[in-house]
């Protein structure tokens, strides 16, 4: 049995040595592309390369490794291609370990340079001046809809969107105590608390509660308060050294939230896109009727839509909208000219590969990278 199981490791040695004979290969030609795109002033970032990549060895595989397995190993085989061409700068919503960081690790792996910013105008500010080459914020939650600062900064901004990845939201209630009966104080960010207020009443009716920025910054808060806790996700709980006295304790399953990859380039058509749009409607009976039907004879599928006002003038709304289709494609083009004809202003925010919303990423199936991690 001891000479079966080292004949078994032989042959994973053998794999491993052709694994990294070929995984330098591709490095090579990664590094080739990076010169080729350097020499013509071409972007370096290309989200929808990348998701053609997935998408084609996705439909190859036939297991045992799991499409999320598959797509974990690239992401960071992306990255070190990137790695070889430039150092990738990705601004987001910080501190670390909030959604929006997680969000941009399972996007752009972990070889990438990541900036975390206070504010969404810090993070849109840090993309406009060239101090990042992309960045990710939230735009809408399943559960409660809109980010509406998000949006205003994409009327109010001239940046691209490229991309789009569906996180799922898991909140954990997590401390340096290690029951929940010694627990005085909760701090969260106020939709966690929001999303947790059943099972917070059912189970820390006598507890306190603190809004904060941020879910990390709930950790570190918790980490201050000896009869703190924090409602946070399982990568800021590890991160801070905090003990998870409950998992899973938001009231609705399913709760995902929606980000946004942002640059300054245009995205090339991959066969399998989306386009988001802003625009605005004059004030007058059928305004809104009309500019939509421009989708129906085109046979455009509009998936969604969302009104939001105009910080800009007073009584004005803007809508934010996701088409199906590239903005180069023939029946998305003509919808897009024939919307505005029907509008009083139009945005076109960018056309990039589209995520299904039912497949988001759950951090329970993305490992915690620790020192021991095998």
């Amino acid at each position: 049995m001891e000479k079966d199981l080292e004949g078994l490791r032989k042959a994973i040695d053998a794999v491993d040595t052709e694994l990294l004979r070929l995984l330098n290969q591709r490095m090579e030609l990664s590094r080739d592309v990076g010169r080729f795109k350097a020499e013509r002033g071409l972007p370096l970032f290309h989200p929808g390369r990348e998701e053609l990549i997935y998408a084609r060895l996705s439909k190859s595989n036939s297991g045992p490794l799991t499409d999320e397995s598959l797509r974990a190993i690239y992401r960071e085989i992306f990255a070190a291609s990137r790695l070889l061409q430039h150092v990738l700068q990705v601004a987001f919503l910080g501190p670390d370990w909030t959604y929006s960081h997680i969000a941009a690790l399972s996007i752009h792996g972990h070889s990438a340079r990541y900036v975390p910013c206070p504010t969404l105008e810090d993070v849109f500010e840090a993309l406009l001046k060239g101090k990042v080459n992309t960045a990710v914020i939230p735009i809408e939650n399943s559960l409660q809809g809109g980010v509406g600062r998000s949006m205003d900064l994409l009327y109010e901004s001239d940046v691209r969107v490229v991309g789009e990845c569906y996180l799922e939201v898991a909140h954990h209630l997590s401390s340096k105590v290690t029951s929940i009966e010694e627990v005085e104080r909760v701090y969260a960010h106020p939709q966690a608390i929001e999303q947790c207020r059943h099972w917070l009443l059912q189970n820390l009716r006598h507890a306190e509660p603190h809004e904060t920025a941020s879910t990390a910054r709930a950790a570190q808060r918790a980490v201050e308060d000896a009869r703190g806790a924090a409602i946070c996700n399982l990568y800021a709980a590890h991160h801070y050294g905090l003990n998870v006295l409950a998992e899973r304790i938001e009231d609705h399953s399913g709760n995902t939230t929606r980000f946004l990859i942002l640059s300054q380039h245009d995205t090339p058509p991959t066969g399998m896109d989306k386009t988001s749009i802003l625009f605005a409607v004059s004030d007058k009976p059928g305004a809104l009727h009309s500019a939509i039907e421009s989708f129906a004879r085109a046979n455009v599928n509009m998936t969604r839509i969302e009104s939001r006002p105009n910080r800009m003038f007073s009584w004005q709304y803007l809508f934010y909208a996701d088409v199906e289709g590239h903005q180069t494609e023939d029946s998305v083009r003509f919808a897009l000219e024939d919307l505005r004809r029907h509008v009083s202003f139009l945005r076109i925010l960018g056309s990039y590969p589209r995520r299904d919303p039912k497949r988001p990423i759950r951090l329970e199936k993305e490992k915690l990278r620790t020192a021991g991690d095998r």
